[in-house]
C-alpha cells in the first residue's frame, strides 16, 4: 500500500496525485477509516455517494471474505481478518454454508430487519391490516415492504420444511406481534380441520374473536357472510349443523355482539410462556412440579402437543412454538432429565 512504511510519505502522496497518478490506499489506512466511521454511526454501512473509496473497499473485503469461506486463499493476514471480524464482519461460517454479502455484517442486517419491521407496523397502522396490493400496485416504498414480506414468508417456509433459515423464534415472535401471517396460502382444508383450528385458538386464546390478518381470518369473513344471508333466507353451504358448531366453539358471527360462549378467561399461549420464563427465572430450571398450579398443566399440554406433532397428527404445537420453548431450555421428555437428576435440586 501507498503509505506502508519506509516506502512514501504523505507528502509525496499528494505530490503524486496532483500530477495525475492513482494511489490504491493500503489496507491499514481503509481499516482505521471504517473503525471511525463504525465509531461514529455505530455501522459498517457505507453509502458510496458519502465516500466512494472506502465503500468500494468494504465490498472487497466482503468478497475476499466469500473465498475464504469457500476454501480459497485471499491476500489477507489472520491478523487483519481478525480486524474486520472485531469490528463486526462475520467471518465464522459453517463449511458448505451459504453466504452473502448481507449476512457478513450480522449488526447491520438487523438494523435492516428492524427498519422493515417498524415500516410494516406504519403501514398497518395507516391501512389496518398488513395486506399488501400486488407489488406492480405498490409505491416505491410500499414495494419494499411487499418484497420484505415475501421474504419473512419465504424463510418460514424453509424452517417448515427443515431447511436453514434466517427466521429465528425472536423474529417470528415479532412478526406474530404485528399480526403478520406467515403462511397465507396455505393447503385449503377441510371444514373440520377449520373447526379444529377455531377449537384450538378457543382454548389459547379464551375467546373466539379472530383478528383479520390471522391464517382463519378469511374463512371467519366467509362464515360471517354466510351468516348474514342465512339471516336473509338465502341458502348457502352454512347448515344448521354448522351453525351449532360455531356456536360450542363460541363463534362471533356479529362482531357487535358478545360471543356466545367462550366466558372463561384463560391466558394465552404467550402469557403462559411468560410464566415459563418467570419460573425459570426463579428456579434457574423448566421443570415445572405437577402440583405448581395452571402453569403445570400448560407445560404438560405441550408435551402432549409435541407428541402429536412428531408423530403426524393434528396438535395445537407448532414448529415456532416448539423453537422458542427448546430456546429457553424446555424439556419434551422431562422423564428422561429427571430420572438422571436429583429430584430434590429440582423440586419435582
Amino acid at each position: 500500500g501507498y503509505t506502508d512504511e519506509g516506502k512514501i510519505t504523505p507528502e509525496r502522496i499528494e505530490k503524486l496525485r496532483d500530477v495525475g497518478f492513482h494511489l490504491v490506499p493500503s489496507y491499514d489506512q481503509m481499516y482505521e477509516k471504517l473503525a471511525t466511521h463504525k465509531a461514529e454511526t455505530g455501522t459498517l454501512d457505507v453509502q458510496e455517494e458519502d465516500d466512494e473509496e472506502l465503500c468500494a473497499w468494504i465490498k472487497e473485503q466482503k468478497n475476499l471474505i466469500i473465498k475464504r469461506v469457500k476454501g480459497k486463499p485471499i491476500p489477507l493476514s489472520d491478523g487483519q481478518i481478525q480486524n474486520l471480524k472485531s469490528l463486526g464482519f462475520e467471518i465464522d461460517h459453517p463449511a458448505g454454508g451459504k453466504i452473502s454479502l448481507a449476512t457478513i455484517d450480522s449488526a447491520a442486517e438487523q438494523r435492516r430487519w428492524d427498519s422493515m419491521l417498524e415500516a410494516a407496523v406504519e403501514y398497518k397502522e395507516v391501512h389496518g391490516r398488513l395486506k399488501l396490493p400486488a407489488r406492480k400496485l405498490c409505491s416505491e416504498k410500499d414495494g419494499k415492504l411487499h418484497y420484505w414480506i415475501f421474504t419473512q414468508r419465504r424463510e418460514y417456509k424453509k424452517l417448515k420444511e427443515g431447511k436453514e433459515s434466517k427466521l429465528t423464534a425472536r423474529r417470528m415472535q415479532r412478526l406474530a406481534a404485528i399480526g403478520l401471517d406467515l403462511s397465507p396460502n396455505g393447503p385449503n382444508k377441510s371444514w373440520e380441520q377449520r373447526m379444529q383450528s377455531l377449537r384450538e385458538f378457543a382454548s389459547e386464546h379464551g375467546h373466539c374473536k379472530i383478528p383479520q390478518d390471522h391464517e382463519l381470518g378469511s374463512f371467519v369473513s366467509y362464515i360471517r357472510n354466510c351468516y348474514r344471508l342465512r339471516d336473509e333466507g338465502k341458502k348457502n353451504g352454512l347448515t344448521d349443523e354448522r351453525v351449532n358448531d360455531l356456536m360450542e366453539v363460541g363463534f362471533v358471527f356479529n362482531v357487535n355482539k358478545r360471543p356466545v360462549g367462550c366466558t372463561t378467561v384463560r391466558k394465552s399461549w404467550e402469557d403462559r410462556f411468560q410464566d415459563l420464563l418467570a419460573f425459570k427465572e426463579e428456579y434457574g430450571h423448566t421443570l415445572v412440579h405437577s402440583s405448581y398450579g395452571p402453569l403445570a398443566g400448560w407445560v404438560r399440554n405441550q408435551r402432549d402437543g409435541y407428541r402429536k406433532m412428531k408423530a403426524g397428527k393434528q396438535s395445537a404445537m407448532t414448529a415456532e412454538k416448539a423453537l422458542r420453548l427448546t430456546e429457553v431450555g424446555f424439556h419434551f421428555d422431562a422423564t428422561r432429565v429427571r430420572a438422571r437428576t436429583n429430584r430434590h435440586e429440582y423440586g419435582c
